[in-house]
């Protein structure tokens, strides 16, 4: 029988690790809702951060050409 290999266990159960699942468990609904619309207004404002960086980029090439 293969003798069992030495390294790291992905699967033990840090402090960190803990404290994180348990966090996540008590939070509210209500919580969860209000993160996620904040990760979707951020979403939303970096989307429109490039597309405004893009938009520049693209009227210095032209402005430069001619």
């Amino acid at each position: 029988m293969p003798t069992k290999r030495k390294g790291a266990n992905l699967s033990r159960d840090t402090n960190k690790s803990r404290s994180i699942r348990n966090r996540r468990a008590q939070r509210t609904e209500e919580q969860v809702q209000e993160e996620n619309t904040g990760a979707r207004v951020r979403m939303a404002q970096l989307r429109q951060e490039q597309l405004d960086d893009t938009r520049a980029e693209r009227n210095e090439v032209m402005r430069l050409e001619q």
